[in-house]
């Protein structure tokens, strides 16, 4: 029974997503949202456990912005195509460190439960997912605002 399911996941996962080429799209989508929960789950459960360094406490959106810059910096120098879900692994981690303390570098405000950092989570959960099951519908509504703003210059350039 197992074996059947784990086989129907294996060809839905396949036929949704890798053949879509939205691999990469969809690790950055469940990444995020898996480090927001497990995130949120561990200060709820340990509010007092943190990481600090000479009385300054170091908080996750900072490790967040470094995950983003090295997946930036590895994604921009064209890494092996082989590596690229390690790479969208490290900006969904990244991504969900900082966006999860939205409202304090925002804010610069030291209180992590506010509702700015839950707004933004599903903002960008919603953009995430947008993306990686409706790309083909975003890239026709682009093309034909594309085609549309081509064909007013044109027109507006004639009148000249």
């Amino acid at each position: 029974m197992f074996r059947r399911i784990f086989s129907l996941v294996t060809l839905t996962f396949d036929k949704l997503i890798v053949k879509k080429k939205q691999e990469s799209n969809f690790w950055i989508l469940y990444t995020f949202l898996m480090t927001f929960t497990v995130s949120r789950l561990f200060v709820y459960i340990f509010p007092t456990i943190w990481f600090s360094t000479r009385g300054v406490h170091i908080h996750h959106f900072a490790y967040g912005f470094l995950l983003l810059a090295f997946s930036g910096i590895a994604a921009i120098n064209s890494w092996p195509r082989k590596n690229a879900r390690i790479i969208a692994v490290m900006y969904g981690i990244g991504l969900g460190l900082s966006t999860d303390e939205f409202a304090m570098w925002i804010r610069l405000d030291d209180d992590y439960w506010i509702r700015h950092s839950y707004d933004a989570v599903v903002f960008v959960g919603v953009l995430l997912f947008s993306i990686v099951y409706f790309s083909a519908f975003w890239r026709k509504i682009l093309q034909i605002i594309l085609l549309v703003h081509h064909k007013s210059r044109r027109i507006i350039k004639n009148k000249l």
